[in-house]
């Protein structure tokens, strides 16, 4: 008798790991599909997280350029070590300044050596640079124009 009971007993446990994978093959797939779509989610979630944060610098960047040029670009003092200093501060290269304030690198250097001055709306720029911090300034570097 112990050789059918254990025939039976293999064939039970047979059935059971059959009919277990064969129960448990939806939820599986399920499990994959949804873990799919959380990941889709996140990154469209990093994504609106990383515009936002340009948008609030480029509308800090927008905001002290109008501050700053209500009528004050004319009387803001720009020196070259001003803008030497204020470059510096902010980590960037001559030519990055020149992408941010609009103008040719050739410009900044001559700006910087005291051969030339800023105009009013490149001063109201500059100025408003003042105001922006270094990581505000590699996320409007980094945003294409």
């Amino acid at each position: 008798m112990g050789k059918v009971e254990t025939v039976l007993k293999a064939e039970i446990a047979r059935l059971s790991r059959r009919e277990t994978r064969r129960l448990m093959t939806k939820p599986v797939e399920e499990i994959r599909r949804l873990r799919r779509r959380v990941a889709e989610l996140a990154g469209e979630v990093r994504a609106l997280k990383a515009a936002r944060v340009e948008e609030r610098a480029r509308s800090k960047m927008r905001a002290a350029t109008e501050t700053v040029a209500g009528g004050q670009a004319t009387t803001i003092r720009m020196t070259a070590r001003l803008i030497r200093s204020l470059r510096n501060r902010l980590g960037i290269s001559q030519a990055e300044l020149a992408k941010l304030v609009g103008v040719s690198t050739v410009a900044v250097g001559q700006w910087e050596s005291g051969h030339s001055r800023p105009r009013s709306e490149s001063k109201a720029r500059i100025a408003a640079l003042r105001s922006v911090g270094r990581r505000e300034v590699k996320r409007l570097l980094a945003e294409p124009r």
